[in-house]
């Protein structure tokens, strides 16, 4: 059987909160932020059947058991199923999300229980997974898009975070002719790391969707659209099927960012209107909470980790880890590295800081005997471990990220900003001075590693 959301929240039962009693929409948002975990609320006040799904991708716990790998080996395995060849894609006639079939007035979006993230929204979001294709059968694309319903079949999308789609786009306007879009909810949350993925060249006669089957292990099963000419995941909760539409803007926002500031505030979005909504009798929403360390952070950094890592370690360093961390709004970018030579940690650190997304603002690296996913040890780290002077570097007016509320506008786009970067060496001497890279070893209980206190408990 195909692997899709019901099946991984039951195959991860333990690690899943769920809520069982009802909870307000207007709740959802706060909620979600204190879950810590996975969690599926089950009872959404005022929209029977429903439930909200979050925080599959909070930590490399839940990560982990995405990938069915463990903790530590979450990037090592992204980078190697990335790697792999593409795998193509197996059409079929029917899905479990063609349970109930709406179209015409029967559509409605603002039934649908998306929610507001942040207290200034102006109305509810619905997070979505969005399929779409350049005129004449050409590329497709597979990204994440924020609607917000206006009306009942017509709402904004947000366009900003994939600049192939905004091409894609473009190239239907320049017809003036409307785009044609699936949008998808609930799947197994693999397809979420690729609709987060920047394809490299090489595979850019494929798309990210041929890519999702090496992740699960498995061919993807694509069904057709009901109303426009597109495929979509065969084993999803919700799709909704319409078209973006030329030359149509409205105001959008404003929304919360990943760097969790209203910016860049309020912005002129397109316009999509639904045809004909697809879905299951009971159907999970999966959204992703923009606000706090929840899911926004980690899920669009984390293929980004893994194509990091492989090319640190292509270029030949001793690379454990690479992290944008989610308490750093994806600015901060944490290597966890064995320094081998003088000048080896600067050049891995202004790698990171030169890589094409997401514009990171601060690279530090840390020695393998730090965990790159605690801000204690990170912290520590750098209070013990670096001379101000010595250990760190800053670049002037690199190129920025709209998000950072320090980046400076450089010309008429508003995503032309500059910032300062920065970069932190905070490792122990390299190997080639034992003696003083023994001045930092880190004191620890003795038998440190060989007990565990959850083996002593009840």
């Amino acid at each position: 059987m195909p692997r899709d959301l019901r099946s991984f929240i039951d195959a991860n039962e333990d690690l899943v909160l769920r809520v069982p009693k009802p909870v307000s929409r207007d709740h959802l948002s706060t909620l979600i932020v204190q879950a810590n975990r996975p969690v599926v609320f089950d009872n959404i006040e005022g929209y029977p059947g429903w439930r909200v799904a979050d925080l599959f991708f909070r930590d490399r716990v839940a990560q982990a058991a995405v990938l069915e790998t463990t903790p530590d080996r979450v990037t090592h395995v992204l980078a190697e199923r990335l790697a792999m060849p593409p795998r193509e894609l197996l059409l079929v006639n029917d899905a479990p999300h063609k349970e109930i079939v709406l179209t015409g007035d029967e559509v409605d979006l603002q039934r649908i229980p998306g929610f507001r993230h942040g207290g200034r929204d102006p109305g509810p979001g619905i997070i979505v997974m969005n399929i779409c294709r350049e005129p004449d059968g050409g590329a497709e694309n597979f990204s994440f898009t924020r609607l917000s319903p206006f009306e009942p079949r017509r709402c904004t999308m947000l366009i900003a975070s994939s600049p192939h789609q905004r091409a894609i786009y473009e190239m239907w306007e320049a017809r003036n002719e409307p785009m044609p879009m699936a949008c998808v909810v609930g799947t197994h949350p693999a397809y979420e790391i690729m609709a987060s993925y920047s394809i490299p060249d090489h595979l850019a006669k494929f798309g990210e969707l041929e890519l999702v089957g090496n992740l699960i292990d498995e061919r993807i099963e694509m069904v057709p659209c009901e109303s426009i000419p597109l495929d979509v995941p065969a084993h999803a909760e919700l799709v909704i099927e319409g078209y973006v539409l030329p030359h149509a803007r409205r105001e959008d926002g404003p929304g919360p960012s990943q760097a969790l500031y209203y910016l860049p505030g309020v912005t002129q979005q397109p316009v999509f209107e639904a045809e004909t909504i697809t879905m299951r009798k009971d159907p999970i929403l999966r959204q992703h909470n923009t606000l706090m360390y929840s899911d926004h952070q980690p899920l669009i950094s984390l293929p980004h980790e893994a194509l990091l890592l492989a090319r640190l370690k292509a270029m030949g360093h001793d690379v454990r880890e690479v992290i944008y961390v989610p308490w750093g709004g994806t600015l901060t970018c944490v290597v966890q590295m064995t320094p081998k030579t003088a000048g080896e940690v600067r050049n891995v650190l202004t790698a990171a800081l030169g890589e094409r997304w997401p514009s990171c603002k601060l690279a530090i690296a840390v020695d393998d005997d730090i965990d790159a996913t605690s801000a204690e040890d990170l912290v520590w780290s750098i209070s013990t471990r670096v001379d101000a002077v010595a250990d760190t570097f800053i670049i002037p007016d690199a190129k920025g990220h709209p998000i950072d509320p320090t980046a400076r506008q450089s010309g008429d786009n508003p995503r032309d900003v500059l910032f300062s970067k920065w970069g932190i060496d905070a490792t122990r001497p390299p190997l080639q001075h034992p003696e003083r890279r023994a001045r930092f070893e880190r004191t620890l209980p003795p038998h440190h590693g060989e007990v565990d206190l959850k083996d002593f408990l009840g």
